[in-house]
């Protein structure tokens, strides 16, 4: 009987718990403890049980996975062992940067906090990196100027962002035997020679926070369009979330009978578990989404682009200020209490004495009051 392939589904994959899952002829969805995923593809030459890579989930779907494996059963039928040929291609120094930094992104995922920052690594490197079909032989001194001299003073962060990326899956091939030398992309001895360090750079000042009394009017605009854009600044707003923590949101985070969703210590910037009261339009934008992908992943600054391009809304605001929009809202609109504000937005409570007195989430005060942001956000 013939094999059974095709066996995985999106929304499968998307809910797949740790473990390896099968797709049929060879193809199996690896999950981490971690949750995060990958492809591999398992077959037997000579005897020897043998296991490949094919890439993250992040970046490989599940029918560019299937490819891939159909790719190496014809390589098998043909009697060539895919990993022999793959080691052999790396040995003669033909493998391409963009296959190189594929590579580097499937091996580090499982290490990452997210499936999110996968993407960041591979958008940044994507539009601010090197020519992905070069040879990575290819990648010296004066191609790592050439793609950093673009935005080293007018994108600073994530000028240093890329050249930092550059300088790991550089480093990575180095040990793969793939290139041989000194890094193009290292930083001190180097590179610090030809760009200002980035703190000496100066820096652009970020815009105002929306005035709350112009939000309403936002959202109107924003729930005229379904694009993933739209809708992962539409739930950033109304969850007063950061920018991070919208785009590594995962599905097993929201708790949909509590309308709750809870952010893990790993991926929030004071180090703790933060739940958020989901009010009914967060709610909505989730169960209009997809579920065989995570369900905001964006770079970490398409949001900003889309809200400050003039061919989009062209405005002059950070999609961070809607946090003290927001702040603004309750402090002039609302009669709550400062610390609830504070634990909405998940700072610290600074005042040790109450902090103390404040060690319970306040779930319900704090849903009431994400209930009225909904309210308001709603007017007019």
């Amino acid at each position: 009987m013939a094999r059974v392939i095709n066996r995985l589904t999106a929304r499968q994959v998307a809910t797949a718990k740790p473990g390896h899952h099968a797709d049929g002829g060879g193809l199996y969805l690896q999950v981490t403890d971690s949750l995060a995923k990958s492809w591999v593809f398992r077959y037997e030459r000579l005897g020897r049980r043998r296991e490949m890579g094919l890439g993250s989930v992040q970046v490989v779907t599940l029918q560019e996975a299937r490819q891939k494996a159909m790719e190496q059963r014809r390589l098998l039928a043909r009697g060539e062992d895919p990993l022999a040929l793959r080691v052999s291609s790396r040995a003669s120094g033909l493998r391409t940067w963009g296959e190189c930094v594929d590579e580097y992104i499937a091996k580090c995922q499982p290490e990452w906090k997210n499936d999110a920052q996968a993407h960041q690594w591979e958008q940044s490197l994507r539009d601010y990196g090197p020519d992905r079909k070069l040879p990575v032989t290819a990648i010296d001194t004066p191609t790592v100027v050439a793609c950093l001299n673009k935005i080293w003073t007018t994108k600073t962060e994530t000028a240093t962002r890329v050249r930092n990326r550059i300088e790991r899956v550089w480093d990575w091939a180095k040990y793969s035997n793939l290139v041989a030398g000194e890094n193009p992309a290292r930083w001190k001895g180097h590179l610090i020679h030809v760009f200002p360090k980035a703190s000496k750079v100066k820096k652009v000042k970020h815009h105002a926070a929306m005035p709350y009394a112009e939000v309403p009017a936002l959202m109107r605009q924003l729930r005229k369009s379904d694009i993933k854009t739209c809708n992962a600044l539409r739930f950033t707003i109304l969850t007063a979330a950061r920018t991070e923590e919208t785009v590594g949101a995962r599905w097993e985070e929201f708790n949909f009978a509590k309308a709750r969703w809870v952010i893990p210590a790993e991926r929030m910037k004071g180090g703790e578990a933060h739940v958020v009261p989901l009010c009914t339009e967060a709610l909505a934008i989730l169960n209009s989404l997809p579920r065989d992908r995570p369900p905001f992943s964006l770079s970490e600054n398409t949001m900003l682009f889309y809200l400050q391009k003039p061919k989009n809304l062209g405005l002059p605001y950070t999609v961070h200020g809607f946090r003290s929009t927001f702040r603004d809202w309750a402090a002039e609109e609302t009669d709550v209490e400062n610390h609830i504000v504070e634990m909405a937005l998940a700072h610290k409570i600074k005042d040790k004495t109450e902090a103390a007195y404040r060690r319970g989430q306040l779930i319900a005060k704090r849903r009431e009051l994400m209930q009225a942001w909904e309210a308001y956000l709603s007017t007019g």
